[in-house]
């Protein structure tokens, strides 16, 4: 494909994305709204949740803020949600101006019994990580800075270890690659090291590669990489000297891998031989980046992760094209639930924000058939498309997701009657 073409493709994906909609109902199958916020308008990627809080983290903008009179550049948003039904935004962090304010972490009842948030910014004026106290939610405090870098995407924040896992490009690296700090002194983070692919390092030639974000579980580190297709298993006993147990290269080459999250699933009770008994299994979402499908279509790919050093491809998913293609914006997956309540997911169905198919749900507990259980596609009347960003659940099993369009934050229950 020419530059020349790309340069179409994207100016065409631009319009597609910015024509405005007509008002659409929201749609469903076995999952009914619970309860909604509007996040100030602002456009919303990452919501964690943990106990009855729920941290959004935004796209860069300004929007004003009923809480301070004010209009503030986009930052972090704090929501109360330990009444589901009725969701309180309690405070609004600003980010920097024109940040890109995307990512965030939460550790609850630290080493010293403080509660820390922690999260990316991308901004002319500073690029790279920021942790804040918010013992007091409604009056955060920033404490420390993880700066001088020249992108700063998304991460992780082990609370067992003390340790955060970042995607960013520290100074000499290309694209993307891994940096460890130790955050068990949240006032002073300290690097540890710097881990990328063959290619990545200062001084190293190779093809170019970007990862996405990593997963943490236990001493493992799950990586993807949206740039490159890759899929990569660190053994992270050693935080120094992270070794490389497993490396997916082999996927088709416009996949764009944006997460892999390990399971153990629970397979389905009367197959034969197969009740009581758990598959360890890896799911890996690709992001749909095209708006209009104008592009090989994304899907999420299951592989069979039993023999750690070769996982093998089991099954793949994909939401049927229906008349998505005409809805405007991107149709594909993006990010899959990781979480529930900061803990990996543990059980057998699959939480995937799958942007103007809105909340999909999918059932693993045969991990060579997967099957869509619910899906749950948001009302829009913002004149924009529905564009579902980010999924996780709360203690409850309530699943919360946000929207790329400033659709704000849909508050979700699965297992209900249908409606159309």
């Amino acid at each position: 494909m020419s530059n020349l073409t790309r340069l179409v493709n994207l100016v065409l994906s631009m319009l597609l994305l910015a024509a405005p909609v007509q008002g659409q109902s929201a749609e469903a199958s076995n999952v009914r709204l619970v309860g909604y916020s509007d996040l100030q308008g602002r456009p919303a990627l990452q919501v964690t949740l943990k106990r009855n809080y729920a941290y959004v983290g935004h796209h860069r903008g300004r929007a004003r803020n009923p809480l301070t009179g004010r209009v503030e550049p986009n930052g972090t948003t704090i929501l109360d949600v330990s009444s589901p039904a009725d969701p309180r935004i309690i405070t609004h962090l600003p980010g920097r101006a024109d940040a890109e304010s995307r990512a965030v972490q939460v550790v609850e009842r630290y080493f010293d019994g403080r509660d820390y948030l922690l999260r990316n910014q991308e901004a002319f004026e500073f690029t790279g990580f920021e942790v804040w106290d918010i013992t007091d939610r409604q009056a955060p405090k920033r404490v420390s800075e993880i700066g001088g870098l020249r992108q700063a995407h998304k991460g992780w924040w082990d609370l067992e270890s003390g340790f955060a896992f970042l995607s960013g490009v520290a100074s000499g690296w290309k694209g993307r690659h891994l940096m460890i700090y130790d955050l068990t002194n949240p006032h002073m983070p300290r690097p540890v090291t710097n881990w990328g692919l063959p290619g990545q390092a200062p001084g190293e030639t190779g093809r170019s590669v970007g990862l996405h974000h990593p997963v943490i579980s236990g001493n493992r580190a799950y990586l993807s990489y949206l740039f490159g297709g890759d899929i990569v298993t660190l053994d992270i006993t050693e935080k120094t000297d992270p070794q490389k147990i497993a490396h997916i290269d082999f996927l088709p080459k416009p996949a764009r891998s944006h997460t892999t999250v390990p399971y153990s699933v629970p397979l389905r009770a009367g197959v034969a031989g197969d009740a009581g008994k758990t598959r360890r299994i890896l799911v890996v979402s690709e992001e749909a980046l095209a708006s209009g499908c104008r592009e090989s279509r994304p899907q999420i790919y299951i592989f069979d992760a039993t023999v750690e050093t070769k996982p093998s491809l089991l099954a793949a998913f994909k939401v049927p094209d229906g008349d998505f293609c005409k809805r405007g914006g991107r149709f594909g997956p993006h990010q899959i639930a990781e979480t529930r309540d900061g803990q990996l997911i543990a059980d057998s169905l699959l939480y995937i924000a799958y942007f103007n198919a809105g909340l999909r749900i999918v059932d693993l507990s045969e991990p060579a058939r997967p099957k869509e259980v619910g899906y749950y596609i948001p009302e829009s009347e913002s004149g924009k498309p529905v564009q579902t960003n980010d999924v996780d659940l709360d203690y409850r099993g309530l699943i919360y997701i946000t929207d790329r369009s400033g659709g704000g934050l849909h508050i979700l229950k699965y297992g209900a009657t249908d409606q159309r």
